[in-house]
Order: C-alpha cells, then sequence, then structure tokens
C-alpha cells in the first residue's frame, strides 16, 4: 500500500510510527475521545477529573435540613429548589426517615391525640387533689388544733404532683417529665424563700387581720350612724357600738324576712345586703323606717312582730345617749335621729 495508510507511512511525528495528527489538530490533542481546546464550545464541558461531588457530611447535613424544613411545613418541591437537591434523591431521603407530608400529618393528629388524653387525665387528677385538699382544711378548721391557710404556691405544688403521679401512672412518660420539671421549679423558688417566709407570713398575717378588722369597725359604725366619709376606724369596739350594730342588724333582718317571705337569699346574702345599704347612709334614717314598718307589719297582720319592734326602738332610745357620748368622745358624729 502507498500514499498516507501505505506500508511505509509513519506512525508518529517523532518515532515514524502510530497514527499521524489530523490536519489543524495538534499532536496529543485528541484526549477522553475529544479534540481538547479546539472544538467549538466544548471547552467548558465538565470532566471526571474536575466534577463537583458532595462529601458524606455535606449529605448529611443537607438531609438533616430537608427533615427540618419539610416539619416547619415547608413544600416539598422548594425544599428541592432551595437546597438543591434532585427530587429523587429528596423523596428517597423522606420515604426513609418519614418526612413525607402524610407522615407528618400522621404523627401531628396522633400527638393532638395523645395531648387531650394527657389533658384529661391532669384535670381529672387535679379534681382529686382539690378534693383532697379541701377536705384536708375543713378538718383543719373544724379540730382545736392552730389552723393555716394552704398558700397558693403550696397548692399548686401538691397539684403538680397529683398530674406526674396520673400520667406516669397512665404511661404517659413524656408528659410526666415535663409537669415534674415546673413542680421542680416551684419547689426550688419555695426553698430559696424559705428563711424569711416564716416572719413575712407572721406580718401579712397581721396585715390582714388588722385590714378585716378596719372593715368590720367602719361597717359597724356605718350601721350605727356614727360614720361619715374621711373617718379613720378604732382600734377596738366598744360594748356599747357592738351590741348596737348587732342588734339593729338582727332586727332589720326580721322585718325584712317577714315583709318579703319569698326572698330565698342566704342569711349572709341579706347580711351584705344590709352592709351596702349601711355604706350608702341608710341607717342614718333607721328610725323613721321602723316606723314605717311597724305600720305595714300591722297591715299585713303581724302583730306580734311589729309589737316586738316598737320595743327596739323604745329599747334603743334609752340606749341612744351612751352611744352617742362614746361617739363625740372618740371624734365620731352621730347621724341619725336622736
Amino acid at each position: 500500500m502507498s500514499g498516507q495508510w501505505g506500508r511505509g507511512a509513519s506512525l508518529s511525528p517523532a518515532s515514524g510510527g502510530g497514527i499521524a495528527a489530523a490536519p489543524g489538530l495538534a499532536a496529543g490533542a485528541i484526549r477522553w475521545g475529544r479534540a481538547r481546546g479546539s472544538l467549538p464550545g466544548m471547552s467548558d464541558a465538565p470532566t471526571p477529573s474536575n466534577r463537583q461531588r458532595r462529601t458524606t457530611a455535606s449529605l448529611t447535613a443537607l438531609r438533616h435540613l430537608a427533615h427540618e424544613a419539610a416539619e416547619a411545613g415547608e413544600p416539598m418541591r422548594e425544599i428541592a429548589r432551595r437546597l438543591d437537591l434532585p427530587w429523587s434523591t429528596l423523596t428517597k431521603w423522606a420515604r426513609e426517615d418519614g418526612f413525607r407530608h402524610k407522615d407528618i400529618a400522621a404523627r401531628q393528629a396522633a400527638a393532638a391525640k395523645a395531648q387531650d388524653e394527657a389533658d384529661h387525665i391532669r384535670q381529672q387528677a387535679e379534681l382529686a387533689a382539690r378534693r383532697t385538699i379541701l377536705r384536708d382544711e375543713e378538718d383543719e378548721e373544724e379540730s382545736d388544733e392552730p389552723f393555716t391557710p394552704r398558700s397558693q404556691t403550696d397548692e399548686e405544688i401538691t397539684l403538680a404532683r397529683a398530674r406526674v403521679g396520673a400520667l406516669l401512672e397512665a404511661g404517659y412518660i413524656p408528659e410526666a417529665e415535663q409537669d415534674m420539671r415546673a413542680a421542680r421549679r416551684l419547689t426550688s423558688l419555695q426553698s430559696f424563700a424559705a428563711p424569711v417566709r416564716a416572719a413575712t407570713e407572721a406580718a401579712s398575717q397581721q396585715m390582714r387581720q388588722a385590714q378585716m378588722n378596719a372593715a368590720l369597725y367602719r361597717a359597724a359604725l356605718q350601721v350605727c350612724a356614727c360614720w361619715e366619709e374621711g373617718d379613720t376606724p378604732p382600734d377596738h369596739l366598744p360594748w356599747v357600738v357592738s351590741a348596737t350594730f348587732q342588734k339593729r342588724l338582727a332586727i332589720t333582718r326580721e322585718v325584712v324576712l317577714a315583709v318579703d317571705p319569698d326572698d330565698e337569699g342566704s342569711d349572709q346574702e341579706l347580711t351584705e345586703l344590709l352592709l351596702q345599704l349601711a355604706a350608702m347612709g341608710w341607717f342614718r334614717n333607721f328610725h323613721p323606717l321602723l316606723r314605717q314598718a311597724i305600720t305595714t307589719l300591722t297591715l299585713q297582720g303581724y302583730h306580734a312582730l311589729a309589737e316586738k319592734v316598737g320595743g327596739f326602738l323604745k329599747a334603743e332610745q334609752a340606749a341612744l345617749p351612751t352611744l352617742i357620748q362614746w361617739c363625740h368622745a372618740n371624734g365620731y358624729g352621730y347621724h341619725g335621729e336622736p
């Protein structure tokens, strides 16, 4: 053979053997099946030597991010676009790790059901604990021993312990641990305040008692028509004020119940109503109102009660100078009918 493919043709420029370079291509330009640097539009194509590959750590991190985004409600297509993940890879991870939308919805429904059941258990435990607390306090009130009311913190700790016990017995261990942590915070705070709690509790109890006494003394003076706005309650009630206070309330209750027998209010509610009327100055016109009541009772046939009210008026008018004298001696005025 002769010419380019003849027996005498050289194979390489250097050694004289091999394949001769194609016209326009430098020697050694053909590699990886293309003309390196010579074919138009092919110079930027990736090669196995510079192709980007993600490491195992990077894939693990992306898988975790995809899981978190799906749990937060982000659409899967958006996750794939944002993280630059092939759709097949993302769906494979979602199927294996359980963060497909239907998997997440099923877990949320199960969690909501478990939460409702746990809340019901908590409510039942609190109800039982409150009944126990109330029964214990009633027993303590009826006993002769000094009674100290349970503080709100003590009650909340007791309720938390009851909830933890009920949840643990029902098998709701994570929920029981959550309630236990809340109870421990309360007990920690309570222990921190314990060194000064006894002293402050005694002082607070004295203040509450003083406030209750002041309210009672003020109400007594209002019923006795010895009070006006700006007065200061006394430190104690003398017998003449206390007796007048109690007798006026008692006779008024009798008259009200006789005139309005259909009144279904309790004795305590009626007393509270009378004290509200006293604060409005109703007892300043007490004697004229009683005289009207005598007329009404007589017309309605309550002769015995009408006679009793008349006797009360006579007795009070006899004791009234002593009450007025005490008022003037202690800086109060008498604002009723002399």
